[in-house]
């Protein structure tokens, strides 16, 4: 064998060995970053316990802390005005309800900050925009005094009128709500990981008796 043949493969043997230290890197990476988050799930702790509470969803129907029981839910704050982001965080709901359409046994509420303007009928054309499953992903209005208590008090989330006529302030947060009506995680909404980080938390809870 030549001394040019002989260079040919000492480059080709540590090129490939380069090859097969990155794929293992990747590999080992990955595996980490799932670890983490299994490790997340399993650490969720209880965050708080929602209160009784009745308001009305899209189709004009009451919904309470019992229609909440014995499902993983994920929980979010919009309105329909927004000129911000809520309709980035309807567009997030949206894609978690796809990614769980299979599992009946996970739903999805989004309770609007804005409900003197909010009505069922409002939020139903809201929510036709985003191709909601009216059976599973509730959009919730009722008197403003109860919203905003139920908000603050039972969801521990912020909601603040400012001056401007379509300006309120409020949670960007997902909060993920155990079969007993227990707050277990507050995710970021506009995190572009939201959807991943999410999924070993609620499959932790749907495993939960």
């Amino acid at each position: 064998m030549t001394v040019p043949s002989n260079k040919r493969l000492i480059i080709a043997i540590a090129g490939l060995a380069v090859v097969m230290m990155v794929t293992v890197s990747v590999v080992l990476f990955k595996k980490e970053v799932t670890r983490i988050r299994e490790e997340k799930a399993k650490r969720a702790s209880i965050m708080g316990e929602l209160p009784d509470f009745s308001l009305t969803n899209q189709a004009g129907e009451r919904i309470g802390r019992s229609d909440l029981l014995d499902r993983v839910n994920v929980v979010n704050f919009v309105f329909t005005n927004c000129a911000g982001p809520c309709p980035a965080l309807t567009s997030m709901m949206s894609r978690i309800q796809k990614d769980w359409i299979s599992v009946s046994d996970v739903q999805f509420v989004s309770i609007t900050v804005d409900p003197d303007r909010d009505s069922p009928e409002v939020l139903n054309k809201y929510a036709a925009g985003f191709d909601f499953d009216s059976e599973r992903w509730h959009f919730l209005t009722g008197d403003k005094d109860r919203v905003y208590d139920l908000i603050k008090n039972g969801f521990r989330a912020e909601v603040t009128e400012s001056d401007g006529p379509h300006e309120i302030m409020h949670s960007l947060r997902f909060a993920l709500v155990d079969r007993k009506g227990r707050i277990r995680a507050y995710l970021d909404g506009e995190s572009e990981s939201l959807l991943i980080d999410l999924r070993p938390m609620v499959r932790r809870l749907l495993a939960e008796n």
